[in-house]
């Protein structure tokens, strides 16, 4: 699924570009397409994740959470790509 993110560290630090996110064994992967991310291949562990939140940005969905310091911002403008991370998350999470 195709999305794209903001990773801020602090307040005006943040780094940004278009990914493909997969889940394989509670392991979000988000692999950089083009931006520019500061990693190219980023793998999370849903147990690592916290402060999970949704909402809007513009009409678009957006959903946000914490991991490692670093928050995570996915703001969406197609079709399926919001509901499969809220899925895949909220399974993972309940898990």
């Amino acid at each position: 699924m195709f999305a794209y993110v903001q990773i801020f560290n602090g307040k005006n630090n943040v780094s940004y570009g278009y990914v493909d996110l997969s889940f394989s064994k509670n392991v979000l992967s988000v692999s950089a397409l083009k931006g520019n991310l500061r990693e190219h291949n980023i793998k999370i562990p849903a147990s690592e994740i916290s402060d999970i939140s949704s909402g809007k940005y513009q009409s678009w969905n957006q959903m946000s959470f914490m991991y490692q310091g670093l928050k995570y911002v996915f703001i969406y403008s197609g079709y399926g790509g919001y509901n499969y991370l809220e899925d895949h998350l909220m399974t993972e999470m309940i898990e």
